[in-house]
């Protein structure tokens, strides 16, 4: 998911030959699949990441060597009938986001991609504020709909080994289908959450390179492959991951964008799409009194219209 969640710190402005260059290392790498984006109706030729138009998917679905391609759709944010082009474009795997639960806004997404003979996951967003029955529920619902993988999102950046450990438990207890983790880094906890999800019978786990991604990052795919090499003893390579030099400059621009701020959300337990609320607070009165402030009062409302996509991952 390094050109999907990563486009969030270069304004989705990967060049073609930046996504191709870091299609063909993920599948050097052994890699399953490679996620290049969102699947949006307005096509955006200098965003790729943001929309996949046509001619960036036959690109990439031309790189020798290349791993499944996926892309991601919240929603109401294609057409459905766009999905059905999809398999003639190199595109194997389609990710459905289920913001706020609602399986049913999803259901034509899943049922149009399984009619088109793709691999289909579908993406629970914010399980750090859900508790393992509703999880559960959600979960069961998502395999009856079509999904071939359930995915367990931690959007917030909240979560800690017990509290995945206790969700993911409670997901595939419930559930028909595999079940996988998405982590991010707000607390420094991607990499064990991850472990942990594992441990407790996930079979899927998203990673970024270097784990640029929104929010306080992601698991970075370079640790995750490692671990899984070392004590696995899975048919992966890190040489590919490591060499190639594309992201750094998205790399940095996370690093720039500060650590404290996301610390403090994953601790509150605020999704960072739709938190202005929160970031108001803290340009007008510091990280101290928000934490304070926050503390007192709860969570800041999410904003649906953001353009990040309020409900997202």
């Amino acid at each position: 998911m390094t050109l999907r969640d990563g486009g969030y710190f270069n304004d989705h402005g990967w060049t073609t030959r930046e996504a191709e260059s870091i299609v063909r290392a993920v599948g050097a790498a052994g890699v399953p699949y490679a996620e290049i984006g969102y699947l949006r109706h307005r096509h955006e030729p200098s965003r790729p990441t943001a929309s996949c138009p046509p001619a960036y998917l036959d690109a990439l679905a031309h790189v020798a060597g290349r791993p499944g391609l996926a892309v991601m759709v919240r929603p109401g944010e294609a057409p459905v009938d766009r999905i059905a082009e999809l398999p003639d474009r190199g595109v194997s795997m389609v990710r459905v986001l289920v913001p706020g639960g609602s399986v049913e806004a999803a259901e034509p997404y899943v049922a149009a991609a399984r009619g088109a003979g793709l691999d289909v996951t579908m993406n629970l967003t914010r399980v750090s504020e859900r508790d393992p029955e509703s999880i559960a529920v959600a979960v069961k619902d998502c395999a009856d709909a079509g999904a071939h993988i359930v995915y367990l999102a931690d959007s917030n950046g909240s979560l800690d080994p017990g509290s995945v450990s206790e969700r993911v438990g409670a997901a595939v207890a419930a559930s028909p289908v595999p079940v996988g983790f998405h982590a991010h880094d707000n607390l420094g906890l991607a990499f064990v959450n991850a472990t942990t999800a594992l441990a407790a019978g996930a079979t899927a786990v998203d990673a970024s390179i270097a784990g640029i991604g929104k929010g306080g990052g992601n698991l970075r795919l370079e640790v995750i492959v490692a671990h899984l090499i070392v004590r696995h003893g899975a048919e992966l390579r890190l040489d590919p991951i490591a060499a190639d030099r594309t992201t750094l400059a998205t790399q940095l621009r996370m690093i720039a964008d500060g650590a404290a701020k996301t610390v403090v959300s994953g601790l509150l337990d605020v999704n960072l799409d739709g938190s202005a609320h929160f970031s108001d607070l803290v340009a007008t009165d510091g990280l101290d009194a928000t934490i304070l402030a926050l503390t007192g009062r709860g969570r800041p409302p999410s904003d649906p219209t953001d353009d990040n996509g309020g409900a997202d991952e």
